[in-house]
């Protein structure tokens, strides 16, 4: 396996961000319209994502048969109508925990042995709960250890039990998104029971509201039991256009919001990502961000204080909502957020150690992380390999100045393009 190259950058103070950028393609949305529409049918993605994780489900499902082809500002998808037929027997998902879960009960449609593996953080990350699941389905599969962790050999027999299965969802929704994507093919009709708590409930949304637009129908009771009848056919998706993604621009939005600033971000429209809620948390903590015809527009700094937040179902705002309270007045609280620590880096203790080194006030429990309002200073940090942690270190930088991020790289998993964003916005930093 191929060493990921380190990238270290030196973020400088910033007196000022002024423009206008485009709101990064939903990674989300991304990932899910590839796979339905490569599972069957024909459609044009316009305004896809393209970072690390999506290159690997492009790949992936090309593995799987379908026909892609990576143009400019969209993709053209040809599916594998329901029926998978692997060119290699080993399935590499990269680093990509979304592709994961969702590739092993469409695997399982396809006949053969298969070993699947990744790299990088995923390969220590827990995946008991899919196998569980799958394991209920009557699918041969299982991984390494208790955990079921990677590499996983899944036996798979050309058919899908479906049927009644109880999932766990306290550590992650990815597992009940995936079933509801197989679900459709599977022999019988599927019921699948959260047995505990469902975290995450905007992510099986997104996945919901793209099997509609591709005809299946998912009749969701409360989060805690889903309905799919066997036999529904994949219509084609025609052209699909993927919105812009909150998750990515909370960072230039928390930014603008800390700053001097008249920041515009374009793209941001109403669907079902739960990360939306990042304008309703800022303006709760005392900011003033306007969201009008797709477009939100900041003008910082704002005065912030403090507040309780759960992130229960917003868990990918957690790094930057840590950076946000240490500057607000008083005390932040985020809790509801034990599933974090099943994510690229253990992402209650990994943004809370980080920030710490630069001074900030920071107590954390399983559940939740505290945040007193801070005097930051410049200092070394890393980014724990976790993409989300080392934007919202960027964000921190920019204000405090001369902050060292050791091992940006990761950035290009979500948001290939986030530093020249924040460049020309008028962020300074040096690559060393």
């Amino acid at each position: 396996m191929r060493k990921k190259r380190s990238d270290n950058i030196i973020i400088e103070k910033a007196t000022e961000l002024i423009g206008a950028i485009e709101a990064p393609p939903s990674k989300s949305y991304t990932h899910r319209a590839i796979m339905a529409c490569g599972i069957n049918g024909k459609c044009r993605i316009q305004n896809p994502l393209y970072s690390d994780d999506i290159i690997a489900t492009i790949n992936a499902w090309k593995t799987l048969g379908a026909v892609i082809k990576k143009r400019r500002n969209f993709l053209d998808v040809r599916g594998f109508h329901g029926l998978p037929d692997p060119k290699n027997r080993l399935i590499d998902v990269g680093e990509s925990g979304t592709l994961l879960r969702f590739i092993l009960p469409i695997l399982a449609l396809a006949k053969g042995e298969f070993i699947i593996s990744g790299r990088q953080t995923l390969m220590d990350r827990p995946n008991r709960t899919i196998v569980e699941a799958l394991k209920s389905w009557d699918i041969d599969v299982s991984g390494k250890g208790d955990d079921h962790k990677l590499p996983i050999r899944l036996v798979a027999k050309g058919e899908i039990e479906g049927g009644e299965t109880r999932v766990s969802g306290r550590e992650s929704s990815q597992t009940i998104s995936s079933l509801l994507m197989a679900a459709p093919l599977a022999k019988r009709d599927t019921i699948i029971i959260v047995k505990d708590k469902l975290v995450s409930k905007p992510y099986v949304d997104v996945t919901i509201d793209v099997l509609r637009k591709a005809g299946i129908e998912v009749v969701n009771k409360d989060y805690r039991k889903f309905h799919v009848k066997c036999g529904q056919r994949f219509k084609p998706l025609g052209k699909f256009i993927v919105p812009g993604d909150y998750s990515s621009s909370a960072f230039a939005i928390v930014a603008a919001s800390l700053l001097k600033s008249d920041v515009a971000i374009m793209g941001l429209g109403d669907d079902k990502q739960g990360d939306n809620k990042i304008i309703e948390i800022v303006n709760a903590m005392g900011g003033k961000i306007r969201h009008a015809k797709n477009t939100i527009r900041i003008n910082g700094p704002f005065a912030l204080k403090g507040i309780d937040i759960d992130c229960g179902d917003t868990p990918d705002l957690v790094p930057i909502l840590a950076v946000l309270g240490c500057f607000a007045k008083g005390k932040t609280r985020i809790h509801n957020v034990a599933h974090l620590a099943y994510k690229e880096s253990d992402r209650i203790a990994a943004p809370a150690g980080e920030l710490m080194k630069l001074g900030a006030a920071i107590s954390t429990t399983k559940d939740s992380m505290t945040i007193k309002q801070s005097r930051l200073r410049a200092g070394n940090v890393s980014s724990r390999s976790d993409h989300r942690i080392a934007m919202a270190l960027t964000v921190a930088g920019l204000i405090v100045g001369d902050v060292r991020i050791d091992g940006v790289e990761c950035i290009s998993k979500s948001y290939p393009r986030f530093l020249q964003d924040m460049k020309s916005l008028g962020a300074k930093f040096k690559v060393i």
